[in-house]
């Protein structure tokens, strides 16, 4: 089985609206390739978690890379990949 590198990691991703945490610590990881969905209820930070993989909301606490690149480092840069 051949070794794939991650596409995007998350770890520990964390974002809050006036203090209610709206996506809470979550982590993971997708390689090159592989087909990966979100699923939750409505409100359970779905869109949240990939607007701020997108650099369109800013990522209170964690760290998220999309192909080696720093979301919260280089916004512009993601923006350009997407």
């Amino acid at each position: 089985m051949t070794q794939t590198k991650p596409i995007i990691t998350v770890d520990g991703l964390t974002k809050a609206y006036a203090g209610t945490p709206v996506v809470d610590g979550i982590s993971f990881t997708v390689k090159a390739g592989e087909i990966f969905g979100l699923l939750g209820p409505n409100g359970a930070g779905k869109t949240t978690t990939l607007e701020m993989l997108e650099a369109l909301r800013p990522i209170d606490a964690g760290r998220a890379t999309i192909d080696g690149i720093d979301v919260a480092k280089q916004p512009k840069q993601i923006k350009q990949i997407i």
